[in-house]
């Protein structure tokens, strides 16, 4: 269970990640701490988030109440509301008044222990926008035994979403010319679902492929995040995901799970820095592109501009003085 302090850092950042995108995207955000329980502290947190748009709303729920970070998006008409039953300091039920058109959610159910060998502000500079919503992970002086002296961690991502159960969540990597934003990393890995593949009206999840192991992020901090195949599993007992989901028929679910693992040969393992850090992002709809920015523009119009003036210039050049040698052979000649 995360502490108070952790989870209002987190419920800060996530507050103002989703203002400050919002508006390029044309919704209007609302945010709420724990809506209708009367009885919850910042020891138990569920954030519900409405992001009214012109043609539908996204509406978020982060659940850090039952152990299990659980990140969950519905999409439904743009005068959809939810409305959250509790029992004591956990959410029981969470009802819609429109039919939900598409959801999507994502969750972190344990840690992994391996016993052997705009952008955001910090690396690896990942495109948020009002659609999604950054998430950032950081492992830090987790204790281990005795042991495991050689050990590495891993996250645990169970996907979720109302595409067939009979389909799968496809991994799309795509490669880049340009580490503007994440220096020495030109992949970027896109997890999609059936829905987002096929007309882009579906979830997806976005990373890098690099994790850091300080907290001063650069290239010299960098380590590999190693992503494995998807499974097929079932939405986790006791879980936020079991409970948001009981009005859906779990049948027809799309409920996968995923291994991220961080480390490279030679690197110390976990304890040599006792810190890893990754980050993500969650979102509907089509994954945000990148982009160059205009000082990388300007970098590559003077790297093609100068040659091709210096080129210009000499072919002017030897023109030129062609044309001044045939004009005095010519008048040469009429001497």
């Amino acid at each position: 269970m995360f502490s108070s302090s952790i989870t209002s850092y987190v419920i800060a950042i996530i507050a103002f990640l989703l203002h400050t995108s919002a508006y390029g995207q044309d919704r209007t955000i609302n945010a709420e701490i724990n809506p209708g329980c009367n009885n919850c502290s910042l020891e138990s947190t569920l954030v519900y988030i409405r992001a009214e748009g012109q043609t539908d709303t996204i509406h978020q729920v982060w659940d850090f109440t039952r152990g299990i970070p659980t990140i969950i998006l519905a999409v439904s008409g743009t005068n959809s509301t939810m409305q959250i039953a509790w029992d004591g300091i956990r959410p029981v039920n969470f009802t819609m008044n429109e039919t939900v058109r598409y959801s999507f959610a994502t969750a972190i159910d344990k840690l992994d222990l391996l016993p052997y060998k705009d952008y955001a502000t910090e690396l690896p500079h990942l495109i948020h926008t009002a659609n999604s919503t950054l998430v950032d992970i950081s492992l830090v002086n987790l204790t281990t035994s005795r042991y495991y002296n050689s050990s590495r961690f891993a996250l645990h991502l169970v996907l979720v979403s109302t595409d067939s159960a009979t389909d799968t969540m496809h991994n799309v990597m795509r490669k880049s010319l340009d580490d503007e934003h994440t220096p020495g990393v030109f992949e970027i890995i896109e997890i999609k679902t059936p829905a987002s593949l096929s007309s882009e009206a579906g979830g997806f999840v976005q990373f890098r492929p690099v994790g850091y192991t300080q907290r001063a992020r650069n290239v010299g901090s960098s380590t590999i995040a190693h992503v494995s195949d998807f499974n097929r599993t079932s939405l986790p007992d006791w879980s936020t995901l079991k409970t948001f989901y009981r009005g859906f028929d779990e049948g027809n679910l799309l409920v996968q799970d995923m291994v991220v693992c961080f480390g490279e040969p030679g690197d110390g393992f976990y304890k040599r820095y006792n810190y890893t850090a990754w980050s993500y992002t969650i979102g509907y709809g089509a994954p945000p592109i990148e982009g160059f920015s205009l000082f990388v523009i300007v970098i590559i119009s003077v790297g093609l501009g100068v040659p091709v003036l210096l080129a210009l210039s000499g072919v002017l050049y030897a023109v030129r003085r062609k044309y001044r040698h045939n004009a005095h052979t010519q008048l040469t000649n009429e001497d």
